[in-house]
């Protein structure tokens, strides 16, 4: 399992083609902290409807690149990495705006007892380090809902800043969702 990043204790890597890393996701967006926020409308998946979504990222055939975070090498959470150029409607919906090397990334911690505890920031911070570093990322750019403060803190720790609010092609209660687009900009070096 290649590592993308690491940082001590907290490593970053590449999801596994296989039911072990597909039931870790199984089980995380079940549990209630995950499924408020990540497709609430769906009910949570199961391990066919997971391993059809996840599948291709994981062998490396789409754009989205699937990762497992780990803590003293626990599988606590999942994050994933794209370049928005890669999903140009969703890029033009959302305003994101940039150039080939602006970034977007999702994650969740799927451990309920490391939520609120700095693990996400972390994992943020280290993700987009390496993005800045290894793909010569510009920016990071990704939307959070504006009810959901916990997130915003903890990319705002990380160096993110509200752009603006734009209207989310995710659904809550079968309607679109207000979200705050936040960019991190690299700093040239």
């Amino acid at each position: 399992m290649p590592l993308i990043a690491a940082n001590g204790d907290l490593t970053v890597r590449t999801m596994r083609d296989d039911d072990a890393d597909y039931g870790l996701i199984v089980r995380w967006r079940g549990r209630p902290h995950v499924h408020e926020w990540w497709d609430p409308d769906d009910p949570a998946p199961d391990l066919d409807t997971v391993r059809d979504h996840y599948g291709p990222r994981a062998r490396g055939e789409d754009p989205t690149t699937a990762c497992v975070i780990e803590l003293d090498r626990a599988p606590i959470g999942y994050l994933q990495f794209y370049r928005w150029s890669s999903w140009p409607d969703e890029a033009l919906t959302l305003q994101v705006g940039g150039d080939d090397d602006t970034f977007g990334i999702d994650l969740f911690i799927g451990e309920p007892d490391l939520v609120g505890r700095g693990v996400g920031t972390r994992v943020v911070s280290l993700i987009c380090e390496h993005l800045e570093r290894e793909h010569g990322a510009s920016a990071v750019a990704l939307t959070t809902e504006t009810t959901n403060a916990r997130a915003q803190r903890a990319y705002e720790k990380a160096g993110f800043e509200k752009v603006r609010r734009v209207l989310d092609t995710d659904t809550r209660d079968g309607e679109r969702v207000w979200c705050w687009l936040m960019v991190r900009r690299s700093i040239p070096a």
